[in-house]
């Protein structure tokens, strides 16, 4: 999946922004006088970031858009990057068996993998995501610590019992971030 990375920022327990990096903080520049404590994170792993907010809407745009890609020799229209790979003789003999190269085959078998949101890496991923925002914004709530657990257990109806009392946005974030998890 080849989809821009998205942010959400919060103030206190109300979601205040959705986007992608370089509109986000464009959105938040003018906030950061009249919003206390200013959250954000990256919808994709839950991580919380800092954004440096300082200076004109072209330099704030500059700091967070993509960097364009590097002219390379190979094949930089895929987006191919040459790396070594070990696997064992009996992978080797499977590989050689298809009717593809050995690399197309892998790339194949990853993609599928990446688009597959019930994947067991997947799941794990959403709920490596999931548990970062709740630690960061609802560790000292109720429940919370059973909560995790049947997150990680991947018990819905009770995780959905537990935090039924959070407050709306931090509530409709963490089944958004854990929809694939749970």
């Amino acid at each position: 999946m080849n989809r821009p990375n998205t942010y959400t920022a919060f103030s206190g327990h109300t979601l205040i922004a959705q986007d992608q990096l370089p509109d986000i903080a464009l959105k938040l520049k003018p906030l950061v006088e009249t919003v206390d404590n200013i959250l954000i994170f990256n919808d994709q792993t839950g991580r919380q970031i800092d954004l440096d907010l300082s200076g004109s809407e072209q330099e704030i745009r500059q700091r967070y858009s993509e960097p364009e890609p590097e002219k390379k020799v190979g094949r930089p229209k895929l987006g191919v990057i040459s790396r070594e790979i070990t696997l064992q003789k009996k992978h080797w003999d499977w590989l050689d068996q298809q009717s593809a190269s050995a690399s197309a085959v892998i790339r194949k078998l990853i993609d599928k993998e990446l688009n597959d949101p019930a994947s067991e890496s997947n799941i794990m991923l959403a709920k490596q995501a999931t548990d970062r925002f709740m630690s960061a914004m609802s560790g000292d709530m109720p429940n919370y610590e059973e909560a995790t657990r049947a997150l990680y257990q991947g018990d819905r109806d009770k995780f959905l019992l537990l935090i039924k009392d959070y407050p709306l946005d931090i509530r409709q974030y963490i089944l958004r971030l854990s929809r694939y998890g749970l």
